[in-house]
């Protein structure tokens, strides 16, 4: 205490002569030194730690993966269990607990089958009414197998797996040959027609 009211009576003194210079350090940052710190790269470190711990978390999510229809939620692990909700295909899951009897118990306490759970979101590609019988499952611009096997099944034609034009011809030459409407895509009928 009497260290303070000194001190205090010295401040008061220096000021009231006009003696007063405070000679306070000036702050020099040298970036080139504080950027060697081993503070620096221990913090960078924590931040690349971080970024990657979400890319897990991002890539180890569950994605509810059906052949289109919904994916019920039950009570239970079992179909003896009534459903409570229905997730749509594709749709991010909560968190799996764990697996029981084949069914994966999650987060919220609800259960769901597991054969139904993809790692990935299942996308389904973009349909658009029409085509022959119904919605169209492959037109000009569509890649894949399913490209192929209709060209395999079409046959006198370059199997590459891409939907061109040389495959839009041939499948409207079938479609006439078969009595079916002339459209130049693969729908059910068309599809049917084909064997595949």
């Amino acid at each position: 205490m009497e260290y303070l009211a000194y001190s205090h009576m010295f401040i008061a003194q220096e000021e009231a002569s006009g003696n007063t210079k405070y000679h306070l350090p000036q702050p020099q940052f040298n970036w080139k030194k504080l950027l060697k710190s081993s503070a620096w790269l221990a913090l960078a470190g924590v931040g690349v730690l971080f970024a990657a711990v979400t890319q897990i978390q991002m890539s180890s999510a569950a994605y509810v993966k059906t052949n289109g229809s919904c994916l019920r939620v039950r009570s239970g692990p079992s179909t003896n269990y009534s459903y409570v909700d229905c997730v749509p295909n594709g749709a991010t899951l909560p968190t799996i607990e764990r697996y029981e009897n084949g069914f994966a118990r999650l987060s919220t306490g609800r259960y769901i089958f597991a054969r139904w759970i993809g790692d990935r979101p299942n996308n389904r590609p973009v349909t658009r009414p029409g085509g022959v019988g119904g919605s169209v499952i492959l037109t000009p611009g569509s890649k894949g197998l399913l490209v192929r096997d209709v060209q395999t099944a079409l046959g006198n034609l370059r199997v590459d797996g891409i939907y061109g034009q040389e495959t839009v011809s041939r499948v409207r030459s079938f479609q006439q040959s078969k009595g079916l409407l002339v459209d130049g895509v693969v729908g059910p009928e068309t599809r049917s027609a084909l064997g595949i």
